[in-house]
């Protein structure tokens, strides 16, 4: 009963105020939630260049290409980043949640919730940093098998990405069209709901990794044996494609729970 008294005296406690400024409150919030998915270009492009500087040292004749190769590697592992980059600044200089219409407790926690979705972005900076590095590698121990170890180490970084575009779908939709915004029911639902589509996202760091894991043994296997590059890369897609599921669990759940959220009817 006192739990439940603390909910209901923290809730007065936050309407209570403008709504507008409740509003320009939790987008602060959720700003900085989503730079927290910064932690993963900057392991992911550390390990790039520690393996670039490693590959250097093993070959120097070959680090021209291990350079390039880390360099490219690392610029994609910079994706993430930049996606959170780009929903904070949204939140802080052209956020339309400040002028839309609908429950205010609902709205601030979109902002919040926005921003908890792009923490999903660690888990495609960490693995395609990791591929990156086994570029830089590969170039170094078979400078002849660099071009066709770059091209497996641009594909399956590209599927790497997928956690962080699904991230970027849901925030974007939190901001712009987030239907529990102007949905019927008790606000404490909507805005338990939409709160739990940006928490579901974080599912993504995991396929991130691991298919970032998977571009790296590919790109490693291809500059060993440039030859046998078409089965490699299928191997590798059909991993990564294993690998992502967990991620559209999370990506669907997160879509339950805005555009048909059982729960809503149960009140």
């Amino acid at each position: 009963m006192e739990n439940t008294n603390f909910i209901v005296l923290f809730l007065n406690w936050l309407l209570s105020f403008d709504k507008k400024a409740l509003i320009l409150a939790a987008s602060a919030i959720g700003a900085g939630f989503a730079m927290i998915a910064g932690i993963g270009p900057g392991i992911g492009q550390g390990y790039a260049a520690g393996k670039g500087a490693e590959a250097t040292s093993i070959n120097p004749k070959a680090a021209k290409h291990s350079t390039m190769i880390m360099l490219l590697g690392a610029g994609i592992a910079e994706t993430s980043g930049i996606l959170a980059l780009v929903i904070a600044l949204i939140l802080l200089f052209g956020n339309p949640l400040v002028v839309q219409e609908g429950d205010g407790l609902v709205i601030a926690v979109s902002a919040i919730a926005a921003g908890i979705s792009m923490i999903a972005g660690i888990g495609p900076g960490v693995g395609q940093g990791y591929a990156a590095g086994k570029g830089a590698e590969a170039a170094s121990m078979n400078p002849d098998g660099s071009r066709p170890s770059t091209l497996v180490m641009l594909l399956g970084s590209a599927v790497a990405q997928t956690s962080g575009i699904f991230a970027l779908v849901i925030s974007l939709i939190l901001m712009y069209a987030n239907p529990l915004v102007s949905g019927h029911g008790a606000a404490i639902v909507l805005a338990a709901s939409t709160l739990g589509a940006g928490i579901a996202m974080i599912a993504g760091i995991g396929p991130g990794i691991g298919q970032g894991y998977a571009a790296g043994k590919g790109t490693e296997a291809t500059g060993k044996r440039p030859k046998l590059q078409s089965g490699i890369i299928k191997t590798m897609i059909l991993g990564q494609a294993v690998a992502q599921t967990t991620g559209i669990y999370a990506l669907v759940i997160a879509l339950v729970l805005m555009f048909a959220n059982p729960l809503i009817k149960l009140l």
